[in-house]
């Protein structure tokens, strides 16, 4: 079977936002698809329509009948609408890999939101975040198309962690939460200073106030931070504006999207701290690698009360599940499952 996908433009820097999709390209590649060549988003109209006899060509020549092509969203509309009429013609598959549904994530038109939902609709298969996606796509939405969970962000790295039960005891007992983001997106972090518990915070916007419990690490590299994460007890998966629900659009879209901190924490070998109602939920509870709450207070309760052997249960947890994540094996069952039902 002839196996592309669509590859974009995206940033050269060391960051975790540009690291994601670098990943999941990698990915495809380990596993025999081959890229085509697409302009970035930020190019000129006129200059974009090269993408067009680009794509055409190898739909053509490369992917031909029962080969597959595999696109992400976001993406350029017009290219999907391209795919979907030349699928009828030529016969291929389509696979849709979500990264973010910005119809979820922010304020847009009803038009903008019916587009994009169309435009991931198309697919023959689409890969999801997890199993609340699927229930949100299907209820929601009503989509029909095969909807297969990834079920966390993989976050791939050379990290190797040496697991003792003297580094374990020393994790509990220093009890440092990490969170690594963009700060500017994180307005609950104005009231850390509120929940019974010592934070360790990395990432832009580290002109926020530093409170008694709150130590600001700054910015690091992806290698850099994995290996700072991996001295803390806890990694904290929460957004929005508040520190007793995840609100707002950035918080309520926890409910649809894999976070991809979620991924670097337990690649640290960290266990994590979730909102309950998020998707990455079900995950965490499968394979008990971290605890999830209804608010920050409800996680300082539990972890102030936990013994040093319930801890470690977390701890040796995450060192199998760690190994996995760092080595992108959620998505790649994800994309094997995708392609038996190609085949």
């Amino acid at each position: 079977m002839n196996k592309y996908y669509i590859k974009f433009g995206i940033s050269q820097k060391s960051n975790a936002g540009s690291k994601a999709m670098k990943d999941i390209m990698l990915l495809l590649e380990v596993q025999g698809y081959k890229p085509v060549l697409s302009l970035p988003t930020t190019a000129n109209k006129i200059i974009k329509l090269i993408d067009i006899p680009i794509l055409l060509l190898t739909l053509i020549f490369k992917i031909r009948k029962n080969g597959s092509i595999i696109y992400f969203i976001p993406s350029n509309i017009l290219r999907i609408k391209f795919l979907k009429a030349f699928r009828k013609v030529i016969g291929f598959k389509l696979i849709c890999f979500i990264n973010d549904i910005e119809s979820m994530r922010m304020e847009k038109s009803e038009k903008y939101t019916h587009a994009e939902m169309n435009s991931i609709s198309v697919a023959d298969i689409v890969l999801v975040p997890n199993d609340n996606s699927v229930q949100i796509l299907r209820n929601k939405y009503h989509f029909t198309n095969h909807l297969i969970p990834v079920g966390v962000w993989d976050y791939l790295n050379n990290f190797e962690y040496i697991a003792s039960e003297h580094t374990a005891n020393m994790a509990f007992h220093n009890k440092f939460v990490a969170f690594a983001g963009n700060l500017n997106k994180a307005p609950f972090i104005s009231e850390l200073s509120l929940v019974n518990l010592n934070f360790k915070i990395w990432g832009s916007g580290t002109e926020k106030k530093q409170d008694r419990n709150i130590e600001l690490m700054g910015k690091k590299t992806p290698d850099e931070l994995i290996e700072n994460i991996s001295g803390c007890t806890w990694g904290l998966v929460w957004d929005g504006t508040s520190i007793d629900t995840c609100c707002g659009h950035l918080g309520t879209y926890l409910r649809f999207n894999n976070s991809h901190k979620c991924g670097l924490y337990l690649a640290a070998r960290v266990p994590v701290i979730v909102w309950e109602e998020s998707g990455m939920a079900s995950f965490v509870n499968k394979y008990k690698v971290g605890i999830c709450v209804s608010s920050l207070h409800e996680a300082a309760d539990i972890i102030n009360s936990m013994t040093p052997n319930e801890y470690i249960i977390y701890q040796k947890n995450v060192q199998s599940i760690g190994p996995l994540i760092s080595k992108g094996n959620f998505f790649l069952e994800a994309i094997k499952k995708a392609e038996k039902l190609v085949i």
